[in-house]
């Protein structure tokens, strides 16, 4: 099986070759690992006839592990060659006789090498990449917001971790965000604070005279206009910007940062609206029932910076309109369920893609996506 399987991936990985692919080293370190395993068989064919099967795989695998590259290494190691073959010497059947009918296991696994564990291997070879941070990984809500919309998304962007060119609007999306950040952190007051703030870094953001440009520059003129307007006759009293947190949730470690924390006044208790920009669309309340991202933010005022009651609410900035997300009935809690899956979909390398014409159309990696829909 080794054999037919390597052969037929000769052909595979060379004519994979010539194609714009974005895991060409992982095709060949898995050809590489094929070979390496089936000498691992010739030479365990070959061993002295005192020798057990256990102490000359462990011999063999020592030596074959020298010559691999960090990557081989990974995928020869996470393969389950040598689980098999153990099972069949402590099963009914001998490794050594092809006519042995073998152990039940390994019977339901002898039609080919995918159904015995080593055609999935490619994907067990990205273990090295992934986000990890002690027993679980290191996650934060646009991750889980990523794997939710498109598990191989999240494999190119988070794992593989292929650099993308913004676009003139995430450009201009960033600007926004960093005026007002730096805006509260400076205590200014004045709208010509925010305009002085606009203009400095309007080139540092990449962002130029064009007609397009133009016309954002005039739309950001007037939304920071309406922002300085809305802030004297808001309840709430901004207290934190840009406020970072970092908490376990089950294995995973969940960090990120708040836009912006007011205090709610009027409140019978102390209160806390957490409020994250946005330059998108404006989303309908019932389109964020299911809100992942303001949804572990409350989780993270709870368990990280000790708050009590918390609203959350997105303000889209360019149209000065503050969308108040409700929390569910579960309260911050029901998201807890969500990211356990998503973790343990990531940590299981389960990266098939689930395209959509909503999804795709707004993917950075929609060109080399192999399945993506116009």
């Amino acid at each position: 099986l080794l054999r037919e399987d390597m052969l037929e991936s000769v052909a595979r990985i060379g004519g994979r070759l010539s194609e714009l692919r974005l895991d060409t080293e992982l095709d060949i370190a898995h050809g590489v690992v094929r070979y390496l395993e089936l000498v691992k068989l010739a030479a365990l064919l070959q061993r002295a006839p005192e020798s057990k099967v256990r102490d000359a795989l462990e011999d063999i695998n020592a030596r074959l592990l020298v010559s691999a590259t960090p990557l081989e290494r990974e995928i020869f190691q996470t393969s389950t060659l040598d689980e098999l073959l153990v099972e069949a010497v402590d099963g009914e059947g001998d490794p050594d006789d092809p006519a042995a009918p073998g152990p039940p296991a390994l019977q339901a696994r002898s039609t080919g090498l995918a159904r015995r564990g080593l055609g999935d291997a490619e994907e067990l070879s990205l273990g090295p990449f992934l986000p990890r941070k002690g027993r679980g990984l290191a996650l934060s809500a646009s991750d889980v917001a990523i794997y939710r919309s498109c598990p191989l998304r999240y494999k190119f962007a988070r794992v593989l971790r292929i650099p993308t060119e913004q676009t003139l609007h995430q450009r201009f999306g960033i600007l926004v965000h960093q005026v007002l950040e730096r805006y509260h952190a400076a205590s200014l007051d004045e709208l010509e604070d925010l305009f002085a703030l606009f203009d400095a870094g309007w080139r540092r953001a990449g962002l130029g005279d064009s007609a397009v440009e133009q016309a954002l520059r005039e739309k950001g003129y007037e939304a920071l206009r309406r922002y300085h307007a809305r802030l004297s006759r808001e309840p709430g009293t901004p207290v934190w910007f840009e406020r970072s947190f970092n908490f376990r949730l089950g294995p995973h470690h969940i960090r990120g940062r708040v836009d912006r924390v007011d205090r709610v006044a009027g409140a019978e208790s102390e209160a806390f609206e957490l409020i994250d920009y946005k330059t998108s669309r404006v989303k309908a309340p019932a389109d964020l029932r299911e809100d992942v991202q303001l949804s572990l933010y409350a989780l993270a005022a709870r368990e990280d910076w000790k708050l009590g009651s918390v609203r959350l609410a997105y303000h889209y900035v360019l149209d000065d309109c503050k969308v108040a997300v409700p929390c569910g009935p579960e309260g911050p809690d029901a998201v807890t369920e969500t990211v356990l899956e998503v973790g343990e979909g990531i940590l299981a390398q389960h990266f098939g893609a689930t395209p959509s014409r909503a999804v795709c159309s707004m993917c950075d990696y929609r060109i080399t996506c192999p399945v993506a829909e116009a």
